[in-house]
């Protein structure tokens, strides 16, 4: 299977995942924001990659391009049980910015978000919140400023 036909799969479980538990006027617009990752994804191939490895039940994993020691992933999409599906930035590296960069994502994440993260909290942010255009445009550029630090 190709890395295509892979991230096709993955994200065919994504949607049917969040359709048992999401209302069905919701799922195109969850589709919207995980297909706006996606495309973020896919126009920098030198950064990202889709981690077929990685990605199961539903759930969709980019991990950097080159980490140097251990495979760093950058995002995962989730579908959640009685839930909406989040994104988190980071799962497992997150701890490791530098505290401005952690700061500046924390803000950027509790901007546009019901639930106030502390910095001591994952980086995660949940669909209904990355509805809005804006507060996707601003997690996006996040993920930009990311690429350059991490």
């Amino acid at each position: 299977m190709t890395a295509q036909q892979a991230l096709t799969a993955a994200r065919q479980e994504f949607i049917t995942a969040i359709k048992r538990d999401t209302a069905p006027t919701e799922c195109p617009r969850f589709l919207a924001v995980l297909d706006s990752f996606i495309e973020w994804s896919l126009a920098r191939p030198t950064h990202v990659k889709f981690d077929a490895e990685e990605s199961h039940d539903g759930t969709i994993v980019f991990s950097r391009v080159g980490s140097k020691s251990k495979k760093v992933v950058m995002w995962t999409a989730s579908p959640r049980k009685r839930d909406m599906p989040r994104l988190e930035l980071l799962p497992r590296a997150a701890r490791f910015l530098a505290e401005e960069d952690r700061a500046s994502v924390v803000a950027t994440f509790n901007a546009h978000a019901r639930d106030e993260l502390t910095m001591e909290e994952p980086l995660r942010i949940t669909f209904g919140a990355l509805k809005n255009k804006t507060a996707r445009a601003a997690v996006l550029e996040c993920m930009d400023r990311l690429l350059v630090v991490t």
